[in-house]
């Protein structure tokens, strides 16, 4: 796990200053190592540099430093993430006449590209961002993971091409200019995080997952293309869903350091913490966050999973206090606003400063397994929508009877009067019902805190036009369940969970894996029928009962709860001065296009609980103009 960087451009673009100022803003990302690497271009006058930073996780050598060349190919790569099966793809190539001179899975991704080109992704199964410069034809090859894990940012422009594991870095390098991207902001709005490619900076884009770009120096062009979607696996599989769930653990379990389990109390985790139980035994020490507001707390069902199956059990007690004294530190971290991610800061610290350097999460169980609500209220919705729009009137009686629907909610909730009201006017898609389902602000409530929405026809809901068409096209083949699993893969969990979780780790320097996003897995779950897959009786159906004669029952039969933090009770507590004061300054891009005077109102019917204005909306604002502020206007 580790940081990296690069830039093509003229000699005078490519300096030793600027990739060296990439490298020291990526410096929290890897502690143990620092590389640069320069080469010259046949056209005089240009030239590559690469950067990059580590954390050694997988041969602590200094065989395993970077950038690494390969000295037959010529070709140079800097890698950030884990290939979980590269000592199988290094015996491949191998066999195929390949030598080695490290014990890194770096370099035999360096060593496949040399074999297979860019079909090496066909072979690799992991979590990754890397960057390849092709010596022999001068060009720059990036990928990303199947669903990812890894982020990956670009710039370009005439005769210039930069990447980056974060924005920031780009930024502090002043290799991008610090223009806010006014689509990114109203997208921001609709979910609480940016979607994809977008991101808040003008001319910055983000890799999406399951993607390459290649660079093709020669003439300045840019050329993306997708390697993989979620799909069913093909031809017929005899491994059981418990068997794929344990190779996939055993993959994870690779490194040279211990590992850790951040353990919450829910089904994901505590199913990882006993299947790893049975791979390794009691190996892994877990974590834990629990809170005086008993609400919120799961600090009972942890200990339950923890005391069990795990080596050593670590339970973290935060207060309003504490998170006011972190706070400043975790929106400093932040790569892009986020209404998310500040849970993962907290927990990542606590873990690292216990001297652990990597970290099992449960994410992707609700993605992979179905342990969303949108898995049950899309699909209804959907049909109703059909019924509805089969029997009923005309689009101008619909339109009316949302303004009598209005008319008889107005007072109780704006927010469930915008989501029916934009249900009904919408196309009735699967992915339209998902996306009002997911929206924070809806449109009309942008348009309340936008000074001027530049959007025109270039978003769909706050996503981007392509990435939203090519969702409905996929959609169309796929039945309700593994429609709502795209959804919930390539937008909540790529674009918040899994962004925030890698830049509020990598704050830390540490490095978190995902056992439950395995492509594997998820083309096994896909194969397996929907009704195996849904139980009104068992929440996550075909994970927990690979698991449930092991679980608690208290586990699993009790109301889901997510991981969040009290907010509600915290920002009219100990947050609300600081709140107030991001709400109440001048000056600055902070205002240019938000609205402060609605932000105010909103802070204020907030405060007296007027309106139904919920956290996740003055949070959001919050972390905003917070962000702008540290970001495009710092001191």
């Amino acid at each position: 796990m580790c940081g990296i960087a690069g830039i093509i451009g003229n000699e005078d673009l490519v300096t030793p200053g600027r990739l060296k100022a990439l490298a020291s803003a990526l410096a929290h990302r890897g502690p143990d190592g620092e590389g640069i690497a320069v080469e010259r271009l046949r056209d005089l006058g240009r030239c590559v540099g690469f950067v990059h930073r580590r954390l050694a996780i997988i041969d602590l050598t200094p065989t395993g430093h970077q950038p690494m060349r390969d000295e037959i190919a010529g070709n140079w790569i800097t890698f950030n993430g884990e290939i979980y099966n590269y000592q199988e793809v290094r015996k491949d190539l191998t066999l195929s006449g390949c030598v080695f001179q490290s014990q890194s899975d770096t370099e035999v991704i360096l060593k496949a590209y040399a074999q297979w080109g860019i079909q090496c992704l066909q072979r690799l199964r992991g979590m990754f961002a890397f960057a390849i410069w092709d010596s022999k034809r001068e060009q720059l090859f990036l990928a990303v993971d199947h669903f990812g894990i890894k982020p990956l940012y670009f710039h370009h422009r005439d005769n210039f091409f930069a990447f980056s594991s974060e924005i920031k870095a780009l930024l502090n390098a002043r290799v991008v200019p610090r223009v806010l991207d006014p689509l990114a902001v109203e997208s921001f709005l609709a979910y609480g995080t940016v979607q994809a490619p977008l991101t808040m900076i003008e001319g910055v884009h983000a890799l999406l997952p399951g993607h390459t770009l290649l660079y093709d120096c020669s003439n300045n062009s840019v050329r993306i293309e997708s390697y993989w979607e979620p799909r069913v696996a093909e031809g017929a599989t005899t491994c059981s869903t418990r068997e794929v769930l344990l190779d996939s653990v055993r993959h994870h379990l690779i490194a040279d350091v211990p590992i850790a389990l951040f353990l919450s109390g829910g089904i994901d985790s505590s199913a990882l913490a006993i299947l790893v139980n049975e791979v390794a035994g009691r190996t892994l020490d877990s974590f834990s966050v629990t809170f005086a507001e008993g609400a919120y707390a799961e600090g009972r069902y942890a200990r339950l999973i923890g005391e069990r199956f795990c080596a050593r059990h670590h339970e973290i007690t935060l207060s309003g206090v504490d998170l006011h004294r972190l706070l400043p530190q975790a929106l400093d971290a932040m790569d892009q606003p986020t209404v998310d991610g500040v849970n993962v800061f907290v927990l990542s610290k606590a873990v690292r400063d216990a001297g652990m350097k990597v970290v099992l999460s449960g994410q992707g169980g609700d993605e992979v397994f179905g342990g969303y609500a949108t898995f049950a209220r899309a699909p209804l919705l959907y049909a109703c929508m059909r019924a509805l729009r089969h029997v009923s009137a005309p689009p101008y009686r619909r339109a009316s009877a949302c303004v009598r629907w209005g008319d008889g909610v107005r007072g109780r909730s704006r927010t469930i009067e915008s989501k029916i009201s934009q249900l009904l006017a919408s196309d009735g898609s699967l992915l339209s019902i998902y996306l009002t389902l997911r929206q924070l602000f809806g449109p009309l409530a942008r348009a309340r805190v936008l000074v001027d929405r530049a959007s025109g026809d270039s978003l769909k809901n706050g996503v981007p036009n392509a990435v939203a068409d090519r969702l409905q096209s996929s959609a169309a083949t796929l039945d309700a369940f593994r429609a709502i699993s795209l959804f919930e893969l390539r937008l909540y969990l790529a674009n918040t969970l899994l962004r925030d979780g890698d830049i509020m780790s990598m704050a830390h320097a540490l490095e978190v894996r995902v056992p439950l996003l395995d492509y594997k897995l998820l083309e096994h779950v896909w194969s397996v029928p929907e009704r195996e897959k849904r139980d009104a009786r068992l929440p996550k159906s075909l994970l927990l009962r690979q698991v449930i004669k092991q679980m608690p029952r208290e586990i699993y039969d009790r109301q889901k709860m997510g991981f969040t933090f009290p907010w509600e009770i915290w920002m009219r507590g100990h947050l609300r001065s600081q709140i107030e004061i991001a709400f109440t300054s001048t000056g600055g891009m902070r205002w240019a296009l938000v609205d402060q005077g609605a932000c105010t109102r909103l802070w204020k019917e907030f405060l007296q609980r007027k309106g139904g204005v919920s956290w996740a909306r003055i949070w959001a604002l919050y972390v905003l103009v917070s962000w702008i502020q540290k970001n495009i206007d710092p001191p």
